[in-house]
């Protein structure tokens, strides 16, 4: 029986009255995890940034949308559920003189319910994605609503790489991690 505590080794104590505690090695690896989330945080809302300022790049023509992700509970076949997403974008504005594609022009002008099946075709390739970049949380539910517009962005839109992080502060610039949670 060892009665000696060694506290380089990462572990959890229990002592003679039942109370449990960590050793300095295993506060140690605790705050390496914590701080290593927190930059795996940041980097999704880096990813997410970048994913919805590609929106942007992919249609010259889309001034400003409004996107609710909203959050559902699926049930699997092995009795289990899963969180499955869906998008419903309302608000699309074109740029004011852009050349627009035949798949948001109706009768010779502004489709926008052609523009808002284009965006959310766009969007379900990453709904899910997108929500859990910046709802972190696995369990986390709510609706996301995104008010995005070409404006915010518009400085980073000068033919060069768009930085993901500088997107997402554009939009949200009070560092908010869930943006519109509703």
């Amino acid at each position: 029986m060892n009665t000696t505590e060694n506290t380089d080794v990462p572990d959890y104590r229990v002592d003679a009255s039942g109370a449990i505690t960590v050793t300095e090695a295993g506060l140690a690896i605790d705050r390496a995890y914590r701080k290593a989330e927190r930059a795996f945080d940041t980097l999704q809302h880096c990813w997410a940034g970048a994913c919805l300022a590609g929106l942007f790049v992919r249609h010259p023509w889309l001034q400003s949308l409004r996107a609710t992700l909203s959050a559902s509970a699926e049930y699997d076949d092995q009795g289990g559920t899963y969180r499955s997403i869906s998008n419903a974008v309302t608000q699309v504005v074109p740029v004011a003189g852009a050349t627009l594609p035949d798949s948001v022009i109706d009768e010779g002008t502004f489709d926008e319910l052609g523009a808002i099946a284009v965006i959310e075709a766009d969007l379900d390739e990453f709904d899910l994605d997108l929500y859990s970049s910046i709802h972190t949380a696995p369990d986390d539910y709510a609706d996301l609503l995104l008010d995005l517009s070409r404006t915010a962005i518009e400085p980073l839109m000068n033919g060069a790489a768009i930085s993901g992080a500088e997107a997402y502060r554009a939009w949200f610039p009070e560092g908010a991690t869930n943006p519109a949670v509703g």
